[in-house]
């Protein structure tokens, strides 16, 4: 007990002394856009993808070089095959060698999601950040490396209803015939790297612009990440529903639409089992870009800690 009374007391300790000492500690927002990469952007950047983000952050100043922020973000993310129906690429389909096979065309695949991502960023200015003069106005070029933690969830419209694609399975994930293939987690871990610079405009406010890079821990952001399933597998765990969103060539060939069809492993389909969904060649996991323009305010504390407004 006497063990545990001491380390709390030496934690609070450490916490005064940072509080009291701080030169500055800054609280503002990130109003922008956000885009991702992966197998339904083609591996590039789609500038009509992009969509609103915007994030919360707290700043910690330790020294006129080093920073630490704590960032809650709000992304939005999506990718659609009918972007890329040009490319042609050698594809082994059913066994058989296909040269110049359209193959976004035929996947047809589409997602968007929306991400809640809380990241701690650890910054280092390439510039000194004036700490103790209110007057100041510094500009202040900055990198950043964190670590963060982010919540996704792949969804896409089918029968004009919005439908979430992890629970359908659309690789057969979660089936008793594929007994090791897990679900893909809706929660996982990032890694925010960027660079951005700051402003002074008045005594306690900075303007700037930021911009970074989020690597993930998953493939499975835009649902798309290994090889086709088994339509007689995905039908009986997750229904017509899953089978449908599985591979959507069907919707190429409106004579054969499965959706009035009562075979539901009608030759409408392209792909079979084990054809590859995810053809990607650079990255092995998706990743999701955050750009804005930020605006914080400076609390300044002095004596015991009080801020000074």
């Amino acid at each position: 007990m006497d063990s545990l009374k001491r380390k709390l007391l030496f934690v609070s300790v450490l916490f005064s002394s940072l509080i009291v000492n701080a030169q500055q500690v800054e609280v503002g927002l990130m109003l922008g856009a956000s885009n991702y990469l992966g197998d339904l952007s083609n591996e590039t950047f789609v500038m009509k993808e992009s969509h609103f983000s915007g994030s919360l952050f707290g700043r910690y100043n330790f020294s006129p070089r080093f920073a630490l922020k704590g960032n809650f973000g709000y992304a939005r993310v999506s990718g659609d095959d009918k972007n890329f129906v040009s490319e042609k690429r050698d594809y082994v389909l059913n066994q058989v060698l296909t040269p110049d096979f359209e193959f976004n065309k035929a996947r047809n695949l589409n997602f968007f999601s929306d991400i809640y991502e809380f990241s701690l960023h650890g910054e280092f200015n390439l510039l000194p950040n004036d700490l103790n003069s209110y007057s100041a106005r510094p500009f202040i070029p900055y990198v950043f490396l964190g670590i963060g933690i982010f919540n996704f969830n792949p969804k896409t419209t089918y029968n004009n209803n919005t439908v979430e694609l992890q629970p359908v399975a659309t690789e057969g994930q979660g089936s008793t015939t594929y007994n090791d293939f897990k679900p893909y987690n809706l929660t996982s871990i990032c890694i925010p790297i960027g660079l951005g610079f700051r402003q002074k405009i008045a005594d306690d406010f900075f303007l700037g612009i930021e911009g970074g890079f989020r690597f993930t821990r998953t493939n499975y952001l835009d649902d798309v990440g290994g090889v086709y399933g088994s339509r007689s597998v995905i039908s009986g765990a997750t229904g017509r529903t899953g089978l449908h969103l599985s591979d959507r060539s069907w919707e190429l060939a409106p004579s054969l639409d499965p959706m009035n069809n009562p075979n539901p492993l009608s030759e409408a389909y392209l792909f079979n089992e084990n054809d590859k969904r995810s053809v990607k060649e650079t990255f092995k996991n998706d990743m999701y870009f955050m750009v804005g323009i930020t605006l914080s305010y400076t609390l300044r504390f002095r004596g015991q800690g009080c801020p000074q407004f």
